[in-house]
């Protein structure tokens, strides 16, 4: 199979609505890499029903469609997807995204150098008001800096703002699948950060995430589950990050004790500050309090 630059893999569940959409938002970021050669991977993670694949009629644009036995789960889904594909970057695109015509360049461009590429977006609310990812760019630094992510949680909203290398993503991650969806993210920024591997950020949006309301970050208790199982896969995998590790448990404790339990949210940050230094410092609020 021939070597292409760039996959594109999309995860499909009950998503033929949205395809017809999504290739629209493809083909105008390709046309802008027309030296470039790109796929796009739907994997069909709902069997029962078939993947009706959009047709395209730009030339360094290749669709293909990828059909799992049963339904996995998205993370299973995106390396059942990164195992087929031939692409040197991957850009893993879940199904209601949006990404803008320079989203493919803004990537490439940050790559040269690096092995992941963030970039900025916006999350689109269920009535159309769009909220700017990263308000500032001292946000969007903090993704290259791993104490953000045992200290405040995952501070990247979804894959769709980030390509990585293909050679780059952790081995650990693509053998240790989580049996809980939703924190399969988190874990990957993770084991690259602890690997070493370079992050490169552009303040640029080139990214929008809707926020349809079927999220699995909206079922909370499932969420908090999914990180604690991918706290888990980390702390055995990376032992030289115990320290983070236990921050992240109180974060975590912290966190479900006022979203599940009623818990007083500024009591329970009094009792661990230096998570809650981390959380002004990442708002930007530090500087305003301590003079």
């Amino acid at each position: 199979m021939n070597k292409t630059d760039i996959s594109i893999i999309t995860p499909v569940y009950k998503g033929n609505k949205y395809l017809s959409n999504l290739v629209k938002y493809i083909e105008e970021s390709v046309k802008n890499i027309d030296k470039y050669q790109v796929e796009w991977l739907l994997v069909n993670d709902f069997p029962e029903e078939k993947v009706e694949k959009p047709e395209s009629h730009i030339e360094n644009l290749k669709i293909r469609v990828i059909n799992n036995k049963r339904n996995l789960g998205i993370q299973q889904a995106r390396i059942n997807g990164i195992k087929q594909c031939t692409g040197i970057y991957i850009l893993l695109l879940d199904q209601d995204d949006k990404i803008s015509k320079d989203s493919l360049q803004v990537h490439l461009k940050n790559l040269i150098s690096a092995d992941v590429s963030v970039t900025n977006g916006y999350v689109e609310t269920e009535d159309k008001t769009l909220k700017r990812i990263f308000a500032t760019k001292s946000q969007i630094k903090c993704t290259a800096n791993i104490n953000y992510y045992f200290y405040i949680g995952d501070i990247i909203v979804s894959p769709g703002m980030v390509m990585i290398k293909k050679d780059a993503i952790p081995k650990i991650w693509l053998e240790e699948t989580l049996t809980t969806n939703g924190a399969d993210d988190w874990l990957l920024w993770t084991l690259l950060l602890a690997q070493n591997k370079k992050f490169s950020v552009s303040f640029a949006s080139t990214y929008v995430h809707s926020d349809t309301g079927n999220n699995t970050s909206k079922n909370k208790a499932k969420m908090w589950e999914s990180t604690e199982e991918a706290l888990e896969i980390f702390r055995t995998n990376i032992p030289a990050y115990d320290k983070l590790c236990r921050i992240f448990e109180r974060r975590i404790k912290l966190i479900k004790g006022f979203q599940l339990e009623n818990k007083n949210k500024l009591s329970l940050y009094l009792q661990n500050i230096d998570i809650a230094w981390y959380v002004l410092n990442y708002k930007g609020i530090k500087k305003y309090l301590f003079k």
